[in-house]
């Protein structure tokens, strides 16, 4: 089992090189393929199949949900970076009182 004080959320994730697995607060390596609950396929490699046919390779931080949702690192990012930027816009057009 792999522990560092915080729990990852449910899913696959790469990380430090390694495809790590978490269920019910558990996390530990990816030791065989595992079929998600939507079909999708994953190995402990990282190489993803999906429903469709499209095959992707999980890199550092990608993760994949139990449910087969794929977030990459680069996606996460970009969320970060727009939340960052609303709650900016959002603090300029407050009123003020007088």
């Amino acid at each position: 089992m792999v522990s560092n004080g915080a729990t990852l959320k449910d899913g696959v994730i790469m990380k430090e090189g390694k495809v790590l697995v978490t269920q019910q607060g558990r996390t530990d390596s990816m030791t065989q393929d595992m079929t998600l609950t939507n079909g999708t396929k994953i190995t402990p490699a990282g190489a993803v199949t999906m429903t469709d046919g499209k095959t992707a390779t999980l890199q550092e931080g990608d993760m994949l949900s139990l449910s087969g949702r794929l977030t990459t690192a680069a996606m996460k990012a970009e969320q970060d970076s727009l939340m960052t930027m609303s709650k900016d816009q959002s603090k300029g057009k407050a009123k003020k009182k007088k």
